[in-house]
């Protein structure tokens, strides 16, 4: 434990708005649609050609021309229903590649489906096979591509945000924020918002540009202006037509509502507003259920798969070391309940006899020969698959940490209990974002990584990091 405390060095995260799912505008929504659209029909149309060229001869216009639209209307639906129009989880052009891959290959089943109860809508199951491998090449370039293009015109577009209030206020929502001092930030103090708007005449709109403040904001070129208390009501119209003339969006950051693990809403009930709180999506019992039934599934197949690999683990660790060949270790999971993780052993039997609790690191002597082996292609993580069948794990989820560990981190770290809502996972977004093998000073980082899964998870997303995970462990997972 002294270790840890030594080097822990945490600060808590001001932000992890960068992790923060960029939401689409109506103008790329159209782009985004119409790039589909365009792919689809020219991976549809290829398809059509080879399969009737090579394979079926001659064939009905009429028939390819149904087939080809029913192709493309039932995959423009599945993206829309799996939100891949309304914004991108995507960190990179590489994420917008596996995720669309993912959309395409969950997608892919209920046309195989529809088409092979009404024959009479498609061309044949084989050309809708060829028609996916084109798209997942040509959709799939086209939206990282667009990803990139999309990245770097909102890096060159520099914020400029003016925060409007007392200054403790004005400085905390700054922050919370991860808005950079003086270059993408002006803080405005006003002590006494209400006064401030006393002598405008709301008949008058014009008046409301006479407003100090205002009149600053607009002079410094924002394109947002924050406002961390309520104007009064009769006002807030008029402000609202003079930021709209401006293209100036007008928002308000309330001090005490911060970024936590639920949602908010507003409601109004006869002329109150009510600011209505509910749990996050992954939190309900519909999802826990759901993911459940995924969890079990692919876990039940993954053990059928993976047994002769366990078998062969087994022998190796047993004739290099003995028993016992499985390390059971507490880790803490859903709701802060304790568990023993399974893992094959990968270290001497009396690795921690002297030191304790320490943190894994690269390179640590204390692995066995086989053990090295074992961590660097994930293969001693697949006992875990009996961990996800008895409910203690999920598939996809924070990483579980030790309880010493997480002792700690509450202690430093603001939200880390958090991690504790949903079940922890085998694999999860900040497994697939940073490298395997961590130290105490990542913990900030996998922290925000951990809090955008809660907080964004869908079971695409979910479906999403396992294929990212499967995909990074056969060909580049090392260390």
């Amino acid at each position: 434990m002294q270790t840890l405390q030594n080097t822990i060095g945490l600060a808590p995260p001001a932000s992890h708005a960068k992790h923060a799912p960029p939401s689409y505008s109506g103008t790329w929504v159209a782009v985004l649609v119409v790039a589909d659209l365009t792919m689809f029909l020219l991976s549809s149309l290829t398809a059509t050609e080879i399969g009737h060229r090579y394979w079926y001869g001659e064939r009905s216009l009429q028939r390819v021309l149904i087939g080809d639209g029913v192709f493309i209307v039932l995959w423009l639906i599945v993206f829309e229903r799996l939100g891949l129009y309304q914004r991108s989880y995507a960190l990179s052009v590489k994420d917008e590649l596996y995720y669309t891959i993912t959309a395409l290959a969950l997608g892919v089943l209920p046309q195989l489906t529809l088409f092979t109860i009404i024959p009479a809508i498609s061309t044949s199951r084989l050309v809708l096979l060829l028609a996916l491998a084109f798209s997942i090449v040509t959709v799939g370039t086209t939206r990282a591509a667009l990803h990139g293009l999309r990245s770097a015109s909102m890096l060159r577009r520099r914020r400029r945000v003016a925060i409007v209030g007392r200054r403790d206020r004005a400085a905390r929502a700054a922050a919370r924020l991860g808005l950079a001092a003086n270059a993408e930030s002006l803080i405005i103090e006003v002590p006494d918002l209400d006064r401030s708007v006393d002598d405008i005449h709301v008949i008058r709109d014009g008046d409301v540009e006479r407003v100090g403040w205002f009149e600053m904001a607009r002079r410094w070129g924002c394109d947002t202006l924050i406002m961390t208390e309520v104007v009064p009501p009769a006002v807030m119209p008029y402000l609202l037509e003079a930021a709209a003339r401006e293209h100036i969006l007008f928002a308000i950051a309330p001090p005490r509502l911060e970024s936590r693990a639920y949602s908010l809403a507003l409601q109004k009930d006869g002329q109150q507003v009510l600011i209505v709180p509910s749990q996050l999506r992954a939190c309900t019992p519909r999802a826990r259920l759901m993911k459940r039934l995924l969890d079990v599934g692919v876990a039940s197949l993954a053990v059928v798969l993976t047994a002769p690999i366990m078998l062969a683990a087994t022998v190796a660790v047993w004739l290099e070391s003995g028993a016992p060949v499985i390390f059971r270790q507490e880790r803490v999971g859903l709701h802060g309940q304790v568990f023993g993780i399974l893992k094959f052993r990968s270290m001497r039997v009396d690795a921690e006899r002297g030191t304790g609790a320490v943190w894994a690191r690269a390179g640590d002597d204390r692995r066995t020969s086989v053990g090295a082996f074992l961590r660097r292609t994930s293969i001693d993580e697949l006992p875990q698959l009996f961990n996800v069948l008895r409910g203690e794990m999920s598939l996809v989820g924070p990483r579980p940490e030790r309880p010493v560990f997480v002792d700690e981190f509450c202690r430093t770290l603001p939200r880390y209990d958090e991690r504790h809502l949903v079940p922890p996972g085998i694999t999860g977004w900040a497994q697939i974002h940073m490298r395997r093998l961590l130290d105490p000073t990542d913990a900030v980082e996998k922290l925000s990584f951990d809090l955008y899964y809660i907080e964004q998870w869908s079971l695409f997303l979910d479906v999403s990091v396992l294929l990212q995970t499967a995909i990074e462990v056969l060909f580049h997972r090392a260390g």
